[in-house]
């Protein structure tokens, strides 16, 4: 029986797929905690920390700033809430890593090839099927 992915790009897949759980499930094995973010405004007095996907996890809030009208309280805590979701955009940020340009290109060469020769090998299987119903018909 015949390949079903004679270019190989299952393959490929399959093999990148794999190498991504594996730096994932390394990273998680290392016992990093949840990314969080913290944020801060009126001198410490408002307090906020956010998780993924952009959750508010915790507002501490010092009485003393309960004197304040609502409007500057608000404006307080909405500093204090931004701040927190910039720091955890930056916590969540993932860096690219290295990436091997030459063996990239390799494998996008040879996927092109192999490509290449599977549509080939279509076209003449094409072909010598439109021989054998010209030969029937004719």
């Amino acid at each position: 029986m015949a390949s079903t992915d004679p270019s190989g790009i299952d393959k490929v897949l399959t093999d990148t797929l794999r190498s991504l759980a594996a730096q994932q499930s390394t990273r998680e094995d290392a016992g990093a905690s949840p990314p969080e973010g913290h944020g801060e405004a009126a001198d410490g007095l408002v307090r906020v920390r956010t998780a993924p996907p952009g959750r508010m996890t915790a507002l501490e809030v010092d009485p003393r700033l309960l004197r304040l009208d609502l409007a500057t309280l608000t404006d307080h805590i909405m500093v204090a809430v931004n701040n927190a979701m910039e720091d955890l955009q930056r916590a969540t940020a993932t860096p690219a890593g290295p990436v091997d340009l030459g063996d990239l290109g390799r494998q996008l060469s040879t996927i092109q090839q192999d490509a290449a020769r599977q549509f080939t090998t279509f076209l003449d299987g094409l072909a010598e099927a439109q021989d054998r119903l010209s030969r029937r018909g004719g």
